[in-house]
């Protein structure tokens, strides 16, 4: 039977490993096999939202608080309170933008293009959170509409989130502390990481383009060799036809003189 454990480690597999992951986790299973080999592989996006959960859950937790925030506020906000939901909604932002850089490094990280529709994906999930399977998403969710909200009044919002609904004036949020020396240094270190890691990467796609550069020209000398030599074949071929059409000419005319003197000696 498979643990919370095997299946949280299966969701923190690379991408390309999963299938293999979840095969493997299927035939230890034993009465649990078929259920978890039907479990789907995870979409890029959904697997990158999940790898922020399994690597950075400070950051994953302040953007559920944050969403839960926003959703108690529209809730209190339906009920007639007065709620500064402009200030919730920046906060919100804040934090989704802080989740979305920290994906565009764990995708970076693993190689994988964080292309501007990977990247809409990965927002729209994160701006539904919470929703789905904490660290188990297999597919992106859908940011929640406003009609959903009918569902918070019914249910009511967490005493939590209430609680932390600031109503008329609530604190602006503050302003980025200034990084620190190590903070600066590791952000350095970091960048100078991504420069290498970038370097390395432009090196490899260099050899691979002189390579086939090598390939193209001596494809090229190879087809102008040949054309070459079939311009000069052409030019032989057209003066041996231009000589045989003279000489045809030259038979024909002898041909019909004689012909015309064997008539009159008839």
């Amino acid at each position: 039977m498979a643990s919370n454990q095997d299946l949280d480690h299966l969701y923190q597999v690379p991408l390309s490993e999963f299938t293999a992951a979840r095969n493997e986790l299927a035939k230890k299973s034993g009465a649990d096999g078929a259920a978890i080999k039907a479990l789907p592989k995870p979409s890029v996006p959904a697997w990158a939202v999940n790898q922020l959960y399994w690597t950075d859950r400070r950051a994953y937790d302040r953007l559920t608080r944050a969403s839960e925030r926003v959703r108690a506020g529209h809730a209190q906000s339906l009920k007639g309170k007065k709620v500064d939901l402009a200030a919730l909604e920046l906060q919100h932002d804040a934090a989704i933008k802080q989740a979305a850089d920290r994906v565009r490094d764990i995708l970076a990280r693993t190689g994988d293009p964080a292309t501007p529709a990977t990247m809409k994906a990965v927002v729209d999930t994160l701006r539904s959170l919470p929703g789905g399977e904490p660290g188990r998403l297999a597919r992106t969710l859908a940011p929640m509409g406003f009609g959903a909200l009918g569902a918070l009044l019914k249910r009511g919002s967490s005493p939590r989130a209430l609680a932390e609904i600031v109503t008329f004036a609530p604190p602006k949020p503050k302003p980025p502390k200034p990084p620190t020396i190590d903070e600066a240094a590791e952000s350095a270190r970091r960048a100078a990481e991504a420069a290498e890691r970038r370097r390395r990467d432009i090196g490899v796609e260099l050899k691979r383009l002189a390579s086939a550069l090598r390939t193209a020209r001596a494809a090229f000398d190879r087809a102008a060799r040949a054309r070459t030599e079939i311009e000069n074949r052409l030019e032989k071929a057209v003066a041996e036809s231009d000589r045989h059409r003279a000489e045809v000419a030259r038979l024909e005319r002898e041909t019909r003189a004689l012909e015309s003197e064997r008539t009159r000696l008839t």
